[in-house]
């Protein structure tokens, strides 16, 4: 059995080893330890499965957010659209009352005598850009116009409703992406709580994934993470000392001390050669 007896860099590698040991102990009727190895495998799988489910729905949200960012610049434009419709509105309702009331302002409406043209411009002058508002405003605009006395006005309602009504569709497919994220996450946070378990987190702790294995200190957002073997680790601190030495302006000494790394029976010196690839002994 010595020739399992290793440590592997990641949890891929990990359950390989454990499938070879695994059966190795079955074909030679070996019970000792046989269960805690099974249990290990059985864990390792588990968050491989929850690993691989997870990163699939991370793809599937980082497209669905690149959609909807396509649909967010149209909106967008079409909040500029609408402005230069409320425009052109506005230039019909002055051609319908020959300029009377083009220069009056929007405090001064209130000073009007008649409660009909007060209404009409109350609305008329309150330009709106986003959709739901527009589209508000025009039905109300349309249930008081007189569209005989206001013909221009009116019938350049009607007309731009036309534009208006397509933004409607644009909106709907923005709500049904953005619910769409919502149900993404919420997977991924039942994956997350799926792998917060004491044993699998231990093992995502052995691996360098995670600082520690207490579910109230486990930072979720690292259980998915490709995980931090020794040498990253190590490469990791040689790269904080250089950035500290740089902004002190000293040169980096050659014998740096690495902290413990806590790894009882580990001999980072000594390495043993697993097809083709050498693993700390």
């Amino acid at each position: 059995m010595d020739k399992y007896d290793y440590i592997t860099a990641t949890t891929l590698e990990e359950k390989i080893r454990l499938e070879k040991l695994i059966k190795y102990m079955e074909d030679n009727n070996i019970e000792d330890g046989l269960l805690e190895n099974k249990e290990r495998y059985n864990n390792i799988c588990k968050y491989l499965i929850a690993k691989d489910k997870y990163l699939q729905i991370e793809e599937n949200i980082k497209e669905i957010k690149e959609k909807l960012e396509e649909l967010y610049k149209k909106k967008d434009e079409s909040e500029v659209d609408n402005l230069l419709l409320e425009e052109t509105l506005l230039s019909k309702f002055n051609t319908d009352t020959s300029g009377k009331y083009r220069n009056i302002l929007y405090e001064d409406i209130k000073l009007e005598e008649d409660k009909e043209i007060k209404d009409i411009l109350y609305l008329i002058l309150e330009k709106e850009s986003e959709y739901s508002k527009l589209l508000s405003k025009r039905n109300k605009l349309k249930s008081i116009l007189d569209r005989e006395k206001y013909p221009n006005t009116y019938n350049t309602l009607l007309n731009q409703d036309i534009l208006i009504e397509k933004q409607d569709e644009l909106l709907d497919n923005i709500f049904i992406l953005e619910n769409n994220i919502k149900v993404e996450e919420e997977k991924q946070k039942k994956l997350e709580d799926s792998v917060m378990t004491i044993p699998i987190l231990k093992i995502l702790y052995e691996f360098w994934i995670i600082d520690s294995y207490d579910p109230i200190k486990v930072n979720r957002n690292n259980l998915f993470k490709e995980n931090r073997t020794l040498y990253n680790y190590k490469n990791d601190i040689y790269n904080k000392i250089e950035k500290e030495e740089d902004n002190k302006n000293t040169s980096i000494k050659e014998d740096i001390i690495l902290p413990d790394l806590n790894l009882p029976g580990i001999n980072e010196d000594n390495y043993v050669d697993i097809d083709g690839k050498k693993y700390v002994s």
